[in-house]
């Protein structure tokens, strides 16, 4: 017996760790969890708070919000400070409209971090294919139609196999110019006459064959020579706007950045480590794609997907960060010439104001002391939004069901039962309306991020404005049922 328990007593001394070998390993698991909880927090926590914040909680910079919401639409307000808080964004505006009221403006972070310059209501923000909205002013006035091919406006257009392509085509990205062959210039672009050259010649890429592919900058080119051969005056689209809308209707929207305004324009910040590590997931994905279909066959001609994605994006714009080469700071400059697709300078509040005219069926908004001349008539409203067949755009790789004024109809995460009709912008900037809820909101922002159309920064925002407003649309319901 005495064996028995001297050989049971040895067993469970060694089925146990010595106190020895438990001191030894306490220090490592406690450095293990430390590692694993600051790893944790790098990757959970907003890409654009400084390292020390996010892996201590020192260091967090002072965000200030400014702005006011009706009281309903205060939990839109508390989800717009969480971005910050959480370290999600740098400087950034939200602004929404609900039946032509104001009910959403707020401001927050800073437009330029070294200076701690505070974004606010003066703030401009480059807010990139935000601004692909405003040719709807000619059709409304019977200058341009739809229907009609680009070379009766522009005889020299009808080069390259593009003898056949509409203006609907061309604001629906498909019109085959996707890319330019020619790289272009300062000078290039400050010269209208010899850039009108250069579009001119660019062939159709696919031989005259419609199919979409987003034309990321060529479209605001093409769109602003066709303004100016029938715009009596021979005006660019930006002139126009700033002679005959801006003032008019107290809206800020800019094509091209004189210096003057230079003082006012947030500076742009990106995430490069953190954005990288996403960019490892999309490759991935990319990969898998590929593994299903590496091209697409147009004209019995095959196409590479990636080709036809870097061609579109590796046009270099002078003045502008490449899209492809970002820096984790770029303080922009004045920029000299016009590109209505990208080089849009404006804030939340124009944006969402002008998506509220267009939700008002065209009229101007009441008491907001701007003219009380419509901007569109109703029928043009009804025109642009008119919805074509959903259509694969070959550069995004996205189904997309498009309205004849060129935007999309868009149904955002978390909220995919309300249908936004608008565009975003690189980056993450949102100008988007829904006529049947009556919002409009507009969203711009300083902290880059690789996204589609906005990313999850706005769409939490989103959800909250659109839960507001359904609440209020059944309130009413029940009140106007109640006296019946």
């Amino acid at each position: 017996m005495e064996n028995e328990k001297s050989t049971s007593s040895k067993k469970e001394s060694n089925s146990y760790p010595s106190n020895n070998a438990r001191t030894k390993f306490f220090p490592i698991s406690v450095f293990v969890l430390v590692i694993s909880v600051m790893i944790y927090r790098v990757f959970t926590f907003g890409p654009f708070a400084p390292l020390s914040c996010r892996l201590l909680r020192i260091g967090c910079l002072n965000m200030t919000v400014q702005g006011d919401v009706s009281p309903e639409f205060i939990d839109v307000k508390k989800a717009f400070v969480k971005i910050f808080e959480s370290g999600e964004e740098v400087g950034s505006s939200l602004v929404a409209y609900y039946n032509g009221k104001l009910v959403v403006e707020l401001y927050g972070g800073y437009a330029d971090l070294e200076t701690k310059r505070e974004y606010d209501k003066d703030t401009l923000q480059i807010v990139y294919s935000s601004s692909k909205v405003m040719v709807y002013i000619y059709i409304d006035r019977g200058l341009l139609n739809y229907n009609e091919k680009i070379s009766k406006y522009w005889p020299e257009f009808a080069q390259g196999n593009k003898e056949n392509v509409t203006l609907l085509d061309l604001v629906n990205h498909r019109a085959g110019v996707t890319y330019l062959e020619t790289q272009l210039t300062k000078s290039d672009l400050e010269d209208l006459d010899k850039l009108a050259k250069i579009l001119a010649a660019q062939p159709h890429i696919f031989d005259g064959v419609t199919a979409r592919a987003y034309h990321a900058a060529t479209r605001g080119w093409y769109l602003n020579e066709i303004v100016r051969r029938v715009d009596p005056k021979r005006r660019t689209m930006g002139q126009i706007i700033s002679e005959e809308i801006m003032k008019q209707y107290d809206l800020e929207f800019y094509f091209s950045l004189p210096s003057n305004l230079v003082p006012r324009v947030s500076t742009l910040y990106y995430a490069p480590i953190t954005e990288n590590i996403s960019r490892m997931r999309l490759i991935l994905l990319d990969w898998l794609y590929k593994k299903r279909s590496e091209s697409f066959i147009i004209n019995k001609k095959s196409i590479k997907q990636k080709d036809l994605m870097m061609k579109a994006f590796n046009n270099t714009i002078p003045g502008l960060p490449h899209i492809l080469e970002l820096k984790e700071v770029t303080k922009l400059e004045a920029i000299t010439f016009e590109c209505p697709s990208v080089t849009g300078f404006s804030n939340a509040k124009s944006m969402a104001k002008l998506g509220a005219i267009i939700t008002n069926n065209g009229q101007p908004l009441n008491n907001d002391g701007s003219s009380n001349k419509p901007l569109l008539s109703k029928n043009t409203v009804d025109l642009i939004s008119t919805k074509l067949p959903v259509a694969l755009d070959h550069i995004i790789g996205l189904n997309f069901t498009p309205a004849i004024g060129g935007f999309a109809y868009l149904k955002l995460p978390g909220i995919e039962d309300v249908e936004f009709l608008g565009w975003g912008g690189f980056g993450g900037s949102m100008f988007i309306w829904n006529r049947e809820l009556g919002i409009s909101i507009g969203y711009a922002m300083n902290a880059l991020r690789m996204s589609t159309i906005g990313d999850k920064r706005v769409w939490g925002m989103l959800k909250e404005i659109v839960n507001v407003v359904k609440k209020l649309k059944k309130e009413q319901s029940e009140n106007s049922s109640s006296k019946k």
